[in-house]
């Protein structure tokens, strides 16, 4: 082989390199680092580009579950109060001769009717307070669970309406 000018020496190298693994010659000193040697190196980098693309992706999972994830959903979002609606006040007969006279305001949730329809709303008042003792609705725990329950009718009554039951007059005798 001649080598002239124009050559470059790193060209040169690989020319006689290749020439050597062409010659088929075993232990050449051109094919160190080829033949069987060469696949247990491709298998690794194989293994890591999977492994890598793996964990990638199972950070993408995690990143869209916590960071990514929308602050609240819909159910755990507090309703906005909206208008408050009184209801006329009303005497209902207890037992043993008693009554009560009460009269309630009713919060409801934002997007509620400002002239809400109360009329089932004084049905579940009379059906929650008639011909209870007196002593069921004495005393601040009593009035509260009287007032919870009474709260969950007229929830069901009136769906996503009715936050809250306020007492603006509550007296018995």
């Amino acid at each position: 082989m001649t080598m002239t000018v124009t050559d470059r020496p790193d060209r040169i190298a690989s020319e006689v390199a290749g020439k050597g693994a062409k010659g088929g010659a075993k232990g050449a000193p051109g094919d160190a680092g080829k033949g069987k040697g060469a696949q247990p190196g491709k298998k690794k980098s194989k293994k890591k580009i999977i492994v890598l693309a793996v964990v990638v992706l199972l950070l993408g999972v995690v990143a869209k579950f916590t960071v990514l994830a929308p602050s609240g959903s819909a159910k755990d979002a507090k309703p906005v109060p909206g208008p408050v609606v009184e209801m006329t006040d009303m005497t209902l007969n207890l037992a043993n001769g008693h009554y009560l006279r009460v009269k309630l305001a009713l919060q409801t949730a934002k997007g509620a009717p400002k002239e809400l329809e109360t009329s089932e709303a004084a049905q579940a008042v009379i059906d929650q307070f008639s011909d209870r003792p007196v002593a069921e609705l004495t005393g601040e725990a009593n009035r509260s669970k009287a007032k919870k329950e009474l709260l969950g009718k007229l929830q069901k009554i009136y769906p996503k309406q009715i936050l809250d039951v306020i007492y603006t007059e509550f007296f018995t005798q």
